[in-house]
């Protein structure tokens, strides 16, 4: 218990740290810009300050989470998920920090709605889809959410037929087959036959690529 608070107590003053440097950052950068024209080198110095605020952000959210995710997978195992809640702090501070980061907000919303908090676990499921609008992950997320909580089957349906369009992201094949098997089995329980037989040839190509890769196929939940 000891060895957790000090992890959470070092996560903080990581963020504090971090966010004082970027303001540091931000004062110098705006202190070279021209007060009467802000064109030319002074706006290269402010995109460059901009720059600078955005990957300080994105480095703390994933310092936060490389931080929490040994504890989830390792540590606390064998624990339900919905008895992890010594992640929401860190998770939330992940998320204002990098909105487009999207694992914190599929396991955060997990645990939110596995504890009975069902509207939070939508909400930020929603909140992800909102900030991450090409993300696979977070349209199949939002997808699951409603139907399995919400019994929601018309808005899942938008959701998981979003999941599939040409724009859309994944981090990974794995990621890809995972959520290809959750959206089939949507639209499948929906009366969308042609659509889910679509996926059953889509899940069997994604299934050869990843033998062919020798990469294996786990289960999130």
């Amino acid at each position: 218990m000891d060895s957790l608070v000090r992890s959470r107590t070092l996560a903080l003053l990581l963020v504090v740290a971090l966010f004082s440097l970027a303001l540091i950052g931000q004062a110098s950068a705006d202190q070279l810009v021209p007060v009467t024209e802000r064109t030319g080198t002074g706006q290269a110095i402010e995109r460059a300050g901009f720059a600078y605020l955005t990957g300080v952000r994105t480095y703390g959210a994933a310092v936060l989470w490389n931080r929490l995710d040994p504890l989830f997978h390792d540590y606390y195992e064998d624990l339900p998920l919905e008895e992890q809640t010594y992640m929401m702090p860190t998770i939330n501070m992940a998320i204002l920090l990098d909105p487009q980061f999207t694992q914190p907000y599929y396991v955060a919303a997990w645990v939110l709605a596995r504890r009975g908090q069902v509207d939070e676990g939508v909400a930020l499921a929603a909140r992800g889809v909102e900030n991450n609008p090409q993300s696979g992950l977070m349209r199949v997320n939002h997808a699951q959410l409603l139907v399995i909580f919400r019994e929601d089957e018309d808005a899942a349906v938008a959701q998981a037929e979003a999941a599939l369009a040409d724009d859309i992201v994944w981090a990974n094949l794995v990621e890809q087959y995972e959520g290809y098997a959750a959206v089939r089995t949507i639209l499948r329980n929906a009366g969308r036959e042609q659509q889910a037989a679509f996926l059953d040839a889509e899940l069997e190509r994604i299934d050869d690529e990843i033998d062919r890769l020798g990469v294996s196929v786990g289960h999130n939940h």
